[in-house]
């Protein structure tokens, strides 16, 4: 079942915030095997003109593991950034894992708002991951602006790949669970079928007194409606999917340069490692996936886009929070100076999501791929052995 908006959306009325849209023609994109519809996967295939994959974004905490999976499957990666450094420090870092130089295209972009800004960086590739999003400015801008930003980025990147579609497999756009539940949150399971009702709605009555967090789940559910209406509307050639991840956690591929720059979704994995009383449990921010999980998904939903067009895959492994990573770094990490808190207490012993709580339900995800979610103890032990070394600090 394909999952997308209920009903027609108007792109101005569902944003609050005006666009300057028109109606894109394109062709059927000829990238794609004639006999599956998939990317071919190309590691193995030697003496064959490496296809390019887009990736906005490319400086993220995501994006690292993400451009990591394209280039071992034997694709090139084109990824944007804003700031023209980090991006360099992320083909460096590449490049130290073996990777060729050649393979890799740093492209900054200053502002993602521009509408053509893509149409360069896109052309002749074959498939468009968008990872980009104004996350580090939802504390410092306005919450309309937030929701600006996500909305007219996403669009430009509908644009784009729509002008190189005779080369465009796929576009697969990184939304959140924060599109999925409103606020409160309501103890009960969500699924693909589920969307954020009322964050839009209040930044737009509330402007800038909304808040961050508002701003934040209003852009991520303003940005994948924009994604669904285009689809809906101009109905392309090429697969359009999008993906809701839970919070991230993992090891990254480029070290933080100090504690201080760790992001905000690994603030209470911090905490814990550095020797503080473990958070208390809290909903939402215990829910979580390995980023390595959600590269895999993009990858996934890139190179499939017969069984991904259309579709919204919720991405969520676990759910742990404080006193669950507390309890395995004492267990399997002794040498940590880890507090014991209250053991066993806010989580199941599965870390699957608490009845009287709710949680995600990923399970198409996993049906679809056929592939499970990296196992959370894994994911908590390879992080907190990253995290070490800024134990020294």
């Amino acid at each position: 079942m394909i999952h997308r908006l209920s009903r027609a959306t108007e792109l101005e009325s569902n944003s609050g915030f005006p666009l300057n849209h028109r109606t894109l023609a394109w062709t059927c994109a000829n990238s794609t095997s004639p006999e599956t519809g998939m990317l071919p996967d190309m590691s193995t295939a030697e003496g064959q003109r490496k296809p390019t994959v887009l990736m906005t974004g490319l400086n993220g905490y995501l994006a690292g593991r993400t451009a990591e999976l394209v280039l071992l499957k034997g694709y090139r990666i084109r990824g944007t950034v804003r700031n023209k450094l980090a991006g360099q420090k992320v083909k460096a870092a590449l490049c130290r894992l073996g990777h060729s130089a050649d393979d890799i295209d740093v492209v900054h972009i200053p502002d993602i708002c521009q509408p053509d800004a893509f149409d360069a960086a896109a052309d002749g590739c074959c498939a468009i991951l968008h990872l980009a999003a104004p996350i580090a400015d939802i504390w410092t801008l306005p919450p309309p602006e937030i929701v600006r930003v996500a909305v007219e980025s996403t669009v430009n990147i509908l644009r784009a790949a729509t002008k190189t579609a005779h080369t465009m497999s796929g576009v697969v756009l990184v939304s959140s669970s924060a599109a999925l539940f409103d606020i409160p949150w309501e103890n009960r399971m969500y699924t693909e079928a589920d969307w954020n009702a009322n964050s839009e709605e209040i930044v737009r009555r509330e402007t800038d007194k909304a808040g961050g967090f508002h701003g934040y789940l209003a852009s991520k559910t303003a940005a994948e409606k924009i994604f669904w209406k285009f689809r809906d509307d101009h109905r392309p050639s090429f697969g359009m999917t999008t993906l809701q991840p839970s919070y991230f956690i993992g090891p990254p591929l480029i070290p933080w340069k100090t504690a201080a720059d760790i992001p905000y979704s690994n603030s209470d994995f911090w905490k814990v490692v550095s020797g503080e009383e473990p958070p208390g449990p809290m909903m939402i921010y215990s829910d979580t996936i390995d980023i390595r999980d959600v590269a895999r998904m993009l990858l996934w939903s890139a190179m499939n886009p017969e069984d991904a067009d259309g579709q919204r895959f919720i991405c969520s492994s676990a759910v742990g929070g404080g006193q669950a990573i507390a309890d395995i770094l004492r267990k399997r990490m002794p040498c940590l100076n880890v507090r014991v808190g209250q053991p066993g207490e806010g989580y199941s012993p599965d870390y699957k999501p608490q009845k009287d709580i709710g949680g995600f339900d990923s399970s198409k995800a996993v049906s679809v791929t056929g592939e499970d979610w990296i196992p959370y103890q894994e994911s908590v032990l390879d992080l907190a052995r990253y995290m070490q070394r800024y134990l020294s600090e």
